[in-house]
């Protein structure tokens, strides 16, 4: 059996028609698309964070100066760079989730003219599908930075701890990692079954962390297959 073959155990097919090979159970904490889909959701946060706060700002301030010439003009820009912010999530969703997602039709006021393209811009549905995206971006953001980097860290440093566990009596003075503390009372990880406890319960976190990023990324590929395309 050749190494590709025994890395990947089955086939996916993404939106754009994409195939993607899924790795074997015991080696997707290794694969390559593991950490890919991993560093997407990791800068979920940081773009959620942009996305959402430009698209509500300027909505807020678009709404309330309706009243007034510059409202319109606003709330296009709103929308206009939601568009754009679609057209990066695009990109960043081929690169990393390998989802090739169709982009849509540019547009084509009727008519040349500032305010002609102020109502194409407004009356085209992408770009509030774009603006809806941009403001979900950062509750998902949240949920899947933390979820991410918790669970990568507290598998790995878990799984690692015999190699580092001679750190803490040397250098910090406890026996052992401190599990908990109460009323001067300490326990700490320090007895080989609780050290190889700690090892395999971080080898099976690992595990099931790369199945949990597995979910969380296909998720994430049908939020932007749906309101991006």
């Amino acid at each position: 059996m050749s190494s590709s073959t025994a890395e990947y155990s089955m086939t996916t097919r993404t939106g754009g028609g994409a195939v993607q090979r899924e790795p074997r159970f015991f080696l997707a904490p290794f694969s390559a698309r593991t950490w890919r889909e991993t560093l997407h959701l990791v800068l979920d946060l940081p773009v959620g964070i942009a996305s959402f706060t430009y698209v509500i700002t300027m909505l807020a301030l678009g709404a309330g100066t309706l009243v007034t010439f510059i409202g319109l003009p606003v709330l296009a820009a709103a929308v206009g760079g939601a568009r754009g912010v679609g057209a990066m999530e695009r990109a960043r969703a081929r690169a990393l989730l390998k989802a090739d997602i169709a982009a849509p039709q540019p547009l084509r006021p009727s008519r040349p003219g500032l305010m002609a393209w102020i109502g194409a811009v407004l009356k085209n549905g992408t770009n509030w599908r774009s603006a809806l995206y941009s403001v979900l971006m950062l509750p998902v953001g949240i949920f899947n930075f933390v979820v991410a980097v918790v669970l990568w860290s507290v598998s790995i440093s878990a799984a690692l701890y015999p190699a580092y566990h001679w750190v803490f009596p040397k250098y910090v003075g406890w026996s052992g990692l401190k599990l908990w503390e109460n009323n001067g009372h300490a326990h700490y990880l320090s007895t080989l079954p609780e050290i190889t406890g700690t090892c395999v319960a971080g080898i099976v976190l690992l595990l099931v962390t790369a199945q949990i990023v597995r979910g969380l990324a296909n998720v994430r590929r049908a939020m932007a297959q749906s309101l991006l395309r």
